[in-house]
């Protein structure tokens, strides 16, 4: 199965947030020795082994709630394949570092998008009135989220950047945003990640219009706005 198919399926099942903690174990133990094996690492001892799942397990429920387990055990492999850079060993550092790309990646970005309009799809039409309700309260809490400390990669900020300027809430001046495409000009893909001129240049546009969103969002912060 090819790693596109694998990461739709993947992104369909069911997320970390409805699992319990003790569920959650069980799955971190063999995608822990799973990922020792790849890699050619010899697994610590019980009682260090233990730890790690433990706090591996603890992370995925508190910062990463949205992913699902399959994504979980996806990123592991992709990282000891050397996709998100060099590491020197299997540690908690390490792992962090894989999650965190792995989310916040191109890769998933698309399967997830993917996902939602097969959904939308298959669903009868609604109203642009209903429409635009629920995309008022998914940019409300995007923005609700950023102000409790999420940080602005893990909320699909060209999306968000995109609607509020369709909207006219977002009013960029175009010396701005070229301003924002020069501060992004150096931006390169996590890891070994090889990628076309075209895509390269897609995704500093990303990260302009994530540089953009965050000035707008830390000014409506300071500004008391809601």
């Amino acid at each position: 199965m090819s790693l596109d198919d694998r990461l739709r399926l993947a992104v369909g099942e069911r997320r970390i947030s409805t699992y319990r903690l003790q569920e959650i174990l069980p799955h971190v133990n063999r995608i822990l020795l799973q990922t020792y094996a790849l890699v050619g690492f010899k697994p610590p001892c019980e009682h260090d082994l233990g730890l790690l799942i433990a706090k591996v397990a603890t992370d995925l429920q508190e910062s990463y709630p949205s992913l699902t387990l399959q994504e979980a055990e996806l990123s592991f492999e992709l990282g000891a394949k050397g996709e998100y850079g060099d590491f020197m060993g299997l540690n908690l550092r390490t792992i962090t570092r894989w999650l965190k790309s792995y989310q916040t990646s191109e890769l998933r970005y698309q399967a997830v998008v993917e996902r939602e309009q097969k959904g939308q799809a298959a669903l009868p039409a609604v109203s642009e009135a209903y429409r635009e309700e629920r995309e008022q309260v998914f940019l409300h809490r995007v923005f609700e989220q950023y102000r409790a400390g999420c940080p602005i990669e893990r909320l699909y900020p060209a999306r968000v950047y995109l609607s509020l300027q369709a909207r006219g809430i977002i009013r960029d001046s175009p010396e701005t945003k070229r301003a924002a495409m020069r501060q992004a000009a150096g931006y390169r893909p996590a890891g070994n990640m090889v990628v076309n001129e075209d895509m390269r240049l897609a995704m500093i546009k990303q990260q302009a219009m994530t540089i953009l969103l965050k000035l707008f969002f830390d000014k409506e912060i300071e500004e008391g706005g809601n």
